[in-house]
């Protein structure tokens, strides 16, 4: 059923889109050492920029697309980086912390023009409470000491009315819980039955198999991780509060599946934009010391990781995080994600709460294996193949709310080595830009992929199957099967009333230096050390390479797609794919 694998693949592609305006943290700050003091070094390379900038003011903001107001996008930029230069605190200058003090003071001072709002009237503000509270309660030597009285009025005053502030019935209910720790290192009275409420309220959203739903109806996706198991290993750390330890653990063993072993995580789910947030897990554990997975296989996960976007095109000139993914582009994030934003990256570096003696830190790597993870409570089933790539088979529905929830969430599937594209307005499969998803039309020229659909079922081999309905009178039963060779099958059966055109992808490899090849059935394309295959199981459809509109992809700026087209007259069909992604054959 599946055909011959690569040997792994070699990129390259970073050298073609080189430019003054885009470096590496590689090429700014140098190699990444691994190693307790290379990693604190690392904190304070990628924080320090942004406390430097937030230190003139929301002025000096870069004005970015966002759902909140610029001065609530600047306090990310002043706060978010606190999660790990608090951590790191030793590594950090004076100077920075006095900056970092000063401006902190200020913005949540009522009579500064820099305020940044009240927190009881929740919004973003709530969000940044956490970070604040964890750095003051990690670090009050630098942030508050230095304060004179009226000051510490002020910031105690703020931090309480946030602690006391509203928030949206997801993981939020832990960011009054980080402003508590806060307050309590302060000596600041609070009532504990308000963490103790918003904590209950975490463990009510559990679904099963150590999984959260992130809110009535919301999604499994990076928000696992990099949220509420962080969270819950971090409030321990500060705590002793152990409830919720042993599902972030259950969790880890699983969560490696989701990692590529050159350190690339499987891109699924909004917030990609920050980053290296999520290899976060793998660093709370350690500031934990709770050992889910042996200590070389969560050091690995997270060194390898952190190194994967370390040789990354993501800084601007002045050594800040830009806007995007694998590269700065702000039409494949989400309507929240400012300038100020990326930092929540910054969580990786809780890692450095643990000693440079413990084992996080001096364990040597492993390297991981070939691997088939079925979560059915993720609804999504991993798959590691031989080369290391990592292939996301995906049960869940799309995400309505969120800008480009469709591509996030709703495509069949997601790789790590290929990544994914989002849709961009215009005629086409070029527009629509099909990869890792079936895609369907009335006229062949304005399409639709899945999006209601139920939550897909999963059998003991690993098999996905899901249903969905993207007319009235169209329902399909796709089921998806991944092998540990680079090849996953598709098999949809459609019941049609009207006439369809379909359009079907496999992976997007990067434009530069590519080559494109379409035979009846069959469609391949090379490119930056990967080669992707589609091929049609019955030979009822047209096998072509397509060259999707500029800026829709996550990894590459110009990208070429393999996909399948055809027509069908009302009936019922029985399609069938092959699907390839690895090193050129």
């Amino acid at each position: 059923m599946f055909g011959p694998a690569g040997a792994g693949a070699c990129s390259g592609w970073l050298a073609l889109i080189a430019s003054a305006s885009v470096t590496s943290p590689l090429r700014t700050f140098g190699p990444l050492e691994q190693s307790y003091t290379g990693w604190a070094s690392a904190a304070l390379q990628i924080g320090r920029p942004a406390a430097d900038l937030a230190a003139q003011g929301p002025d000096a903001m870069p004005v970015t697309m966002s759902n909140h107001s610029h001065t609530e996008d600047w306090f990310e930029l002043l706060t978010r980086p606190l999660w790990g230069l608090a951590a790191a605190k030793d590594a950090v200058p004076d100077e920075v912390w006095a900056s970092l003090a000063a401006s902190l003071a200020r913005a949540l001072d009522p009579d500064d023009p820099w305020y940044v709002g009240d927190p009881a009237g929740g919004g973003q503000r709530m969000v940044e409470a956490a970070s604040v509270g964890q750095a003051l309660a990690l670090a009050p030597e630098k942030l508050w000491e230095p304060l004179g009285p009226k000051a510490k009025d002020k910031t105690a005053a703020w931090l309480s009315a946030a602690y006391l502030g509203p928030v949206a019935d997801t993981n939020w209910h832990y960011f009054p819980v980080f402003a508590g720790h806060g307050l309590k290192r302060l000596g600041v009275a609070h009532d504990p039955a308000v963490a103790a409420s918003h904590l209950e309220r975490m463990g009510e959203m559990l679904l099963g198999g150590s999984v959260y739903e992130d809110g009535p109806g919301g999604r499994v996706d990076y928000y696992n991780p990099f949220a509420f198991h962080t969270y819950a290993l971090l409030n321990f750390k500060f705590s002793g509060d152990d409830r919720y330890v042993e599902h972030a653990a259950a969790f880890a063993r699983r969560f490696g599946s989701w990692f590529g072993a050159d350190g690339a995580a499987v891109p699924y789910g909004r917030s990609l934009g920050y980053r290296f947030a999520q290899g976060s897990l793998w660093a709370a554990l350690a500031a934990a010391d709770v050992e889910a997975v042996p200590w070389a296989e969560a050091a690995g996960h997270a060194r390898r990781h952190l190194a994967w976007w370390w040789d990354q095109p993501i800084l601007d000139p002045a050594g800040r995080l830009t806007v995007g993914y694998r590269y700065p582009n702000d039409a494949v994030v989400e309507q929240y994600l400012t300038a100020g934003s990326p930092w929540w990256a910054m969580k990786i570096f809780t890692g450095l709460l643990a000693s440079a003696a413990h084992p996080f830190w001096t364990a040597e790597a492993a390297a991981p294996g070939p691997v088939v993870q079925p979560h059915k409570a993720a609804r999504a089933v991993h798959v590691r193949d031989r080369a290391g790539h990592v292939t996301r088979l995906n049960g869940q529905a799309w995400h309505p709310w969120a800008r480009g929830g469709q591509a996030s969430y709703g495509k069949l599937a997601y790789s790590s080595a290929a990544a994914f594209s989002h849709a961009a307005p215009g005629p086409g499969l070029e527009f629509a830009v099909p990869d890792g998803a079936l895609m369907l039309s009335e006229d062949g020229r304005h399409w639709r992929g899945r999006e209601d659909s139920d939550e897909g079922e999963i059998d003991e081999s690993g098999v996905l199957t899901v249903n969905w309905q993207p007319w009235e009178d169209v329902t399909i039963t796709t089921s998806l099967e991944a092998a540990v060779d680079g090849w996953h099958a598709r098999i949809h059966v459609i019941e049609t009333g009207r006439t369809l055109y379909t359009g079907e992808g496999g992976w997007c490899v990067p434009k530069p230096g590519s080559t494109a090849d379409a035979d009846g059935s069959k469609a391949v394309a090379t490119g930056g050390g990967l080669r992707s295959e589609i091929i049609d199981g019955t030979g009822e459809r047209e096998a072509a390479v397509i060259e999707p509109i500029q800026g829709t992809h996550l990894y590459w700026p110009a990208t070429m797609l393999p996909v399948l087209r055809g027509v069908l007259e009302p009936g019922r069909y029985v399609l069938k794919s092959l699907i390839y992604i690895g090193s050129e054959v």
